[in-house]
């Protein structure tokens, strides 16, 4: 065997100038590992339905949002403050409505309810047969969302809960509206049920499917009973049920409104919202998690 002459044994450990600098490899892997999530990849949003073809040129639709947005503006420029304030808090008074009848009222929206879970469990399986799916998800979430929004807090009255609260409650002798709810829970217990309604309703696979809906509306009626009776009804529901905070939240922009003597009055839109309290952290979440949970759509 022949030996290596000495100039090869040099060249041959002599470091190749194409390979990289030890010292550059891993801060390449580090800026490729914080680079990588903003990399395009396939995106998963929630479902919606396809666009919708407008009636008149879109620069109309355009030219008209930049008007009443321009107006809206023009009329808190000049128009004095305390002109305004007088305008929003005129009413028209109506007439008194009690609440002799709410508990029957919250009685039979139990039993309706009632009957819609019996369909939903032994009826069809096609949500698009079964009317389970079709009421919570069309006229409970949407239609009467919008209706709060125009006639004011309906879902006092339709409420499930209040019926049947009143009943146990007189027959285990505690027909009170203590508030035993802890003031500093504020309404994060609703935020929190808020966000598991969501959580359902957009990300789970099957949320129409009729006995999955029937078992979870279910179980939310039978946990929030427990608490109300448990918290009382008025402190539960204004903190706790999140379709009663929802649902009030909505119906301050209504035009009816109904004053502490029960009588009902008419009034602007949003006008309700002059006398409104602030919020607290707690309502400050549940209306952007509202927001965010396209809740508003």
């Amino acid at each position: 065997m022949l030996p290596v002459p000495p100039c090869e044994t040099a060249e041959l450990d002599r470091p190749s100038s194409f390979a990289p600098p030890v010292g550059r490899q891993p801060s390449r892997l580090a800026l490729a590992a914080a680079f990588t999530p903003f990399l395009p990849t396939s995106a998963f949003a929630h479902a919606s339905d396809r666009g919708h073809v407008l009636l008149l040129p879109t620069g109309y639709y355009v030219a008209g949002g930049a008007l009443a947005v321009a107006a809206s503006f023009l009329v808190l420029a000049l128009l004095p403050p305390d002109a305004l304030d007088r305008f929003w808090r005129r009413r028209l008074p109506l007439f008194a409505f009690g609440d002799g009848t709410r508990a029957i009222v919250s009685l039979i929206s139990f039993a309706g309810f009632a009957i819609l879970l019996a369909a939903g469990l032994f009826g069809s399986r096609d949500p698009l047969s079964n009317p389970l799916p079709l009421v919570i998800w069309t006229l409970l979430w949407v239609g009467l969302a919008l209706l709060h929004g125009l006639l004011g807090d309906l879902w006092s009255w339709l409420d499930p809960w209040y019926g049947p609260w009143r009943v146990v409650s007189r027959l285990i002798g505690r027909d009170g509206e203590e508030e035993r709810l802890p003031a500093w829970l504020g309404s994060w217990p609703a935020v929190a049920l808020f966000f598991a309604f969501a959580w359902f309703e957009l990300i789970d696979p099957a949320p129409d499917d009729p006995a999955r809906l029937a078992y979870a509306a279910g179980l939310y009626w039978l946990l929030s009973f427990v608490l109300m009776l448990v918290f009382g009804h008025r402190d539960w529901s204004r903190r706790g049920e999140f379709l009663c905070v929802f649902f009030s939240m909505v119906a301050r922009f209504a035009v009816v409104e109904r004053d502490g003597k029960r009588r009902l009055s008419l009034c602007w839109p949003g006008a309700k919202l002059l006398s409104a309290e602030s919020l607290p952290t707690s309502g400050m979440a549940f209306l952007l998690l509202a927001l965010s949970s396209v809740s508003f759509d």
